[in-house]
């Protein structure tokens, strides 16, 4: 009987990764730097956009008072996310390299990188997909899936790239240890993302605010959106103390754990 030798196609798969992780991975964490750059100078645009946009309303008979104190909040409020964005930022590399953890297997992180891509790639074919074949609401869509693309791309290349996140891969560890190891991977991917998504919105926050100027509509909801967005600037303090949090009942857990150890320890003493 002849046995048909079937291509193995998770193989290629490998490959496909281990090219990605030679020609892009690198240059894709290394663009966290540019996004947290791109999010601080915008945040300069952006209460210089709002000013604007507020003086232009005295065009549609907007009291000078009341234009005054806004022109006024968007420059103020600008530099104050600036500052808080500026101070945060530097922090979060400072908390991935100081919580090393271990994993045995890079395997389940491959497969994660799997769904992600192929997420990622979905999200990109139904962006464009809306902006040629739906009116109205076409760009919006494809710019939707244009940044779940870049999110979706940068999370592959963290679980492609553990060292990144100060992931160790060793041969043997504890099923704690891997838990640990996995959900820490997630919880330290999270705050390498931070400035990818807060880079992001204050961009989408400066083309709100052109759009706003050039072509008014619902003043109400186009600032509800762009308040949302410039609020970004918190992300960095937030995911900050969010991380710290979760490592505390980490390490709290952990004690527990090792408590019985511990006193059978002092008993045999």
């Amino acid at each position: 009987m002849k046995i048909t030798n079937l291509p193995n196609s998770s193989e290629y798969i490998n490959r496909f990764f281990d090219f990605l992780k030679q020609k892009f991975t690198n240059k894709v964490i290394g663009s966290e730097q540019t996004f947290a750059e791109i999010g601080l100078v915008g945040l300069y645009a952006v209460g210089i956009l709002g000013a604007i946009f507020f003086i232009t309303l005295t065009r549609a008979g907007a009291p000078v008072p009341y234009v005054l104190m806004m022109v006024f909040m968007s420059l103020i409020g600008a530099l104050v996310l600036h500052y808080v964005a500026f101070m945060m930022l530097p922090s979060l590399d400072n908390l991935i390299n100081n919580a090393p953890t271990k994993m045995s297997s890079s395997g389940v992180l491959k497969v994660m990188a799997l769904f992600i891509c192929a997420f990622g790639i979905a999200a990109l074919i139904y962006g464009i997909y809306t902006a040629f074949m739906i009116r109205g609401d076409g760009m919006r869509g494809l710019f939707a899936g244009l940044f779940l693309f870049i999110f979706s791309g940068y999370w592959t290349a963290l679980l492609l790239e553990p060292q990144t996140l100060n992931v160790e891969i060793v041969e043997k560890t504890s099923v704690g240890e891997e838990f640990i190891g996995l959900t820490s991977f997630i919880a330290k991917g999270c705050v390498k993302l931070a400035p990818i998504v807060f880079g992001t919105a204050i961009v989408l926050a400066a083309l709100q605010l052109i759009l706003m100027i050039f072509s008014p509509g619902m003043i109400d909801q186009q600032m509800h959106t762009v308040a949302c967005l410039s609020m970004s600037a918190f992300l960095p303090l937030i995911v900050y103390i969010g991380f710290l949090s979760y490592f505390f009942t980490l390490d709290i857990i952990m004690a527990i754990l090792k408590l019985p150890e511990k006193l059978d320890n002092l008993s045999k003493k």
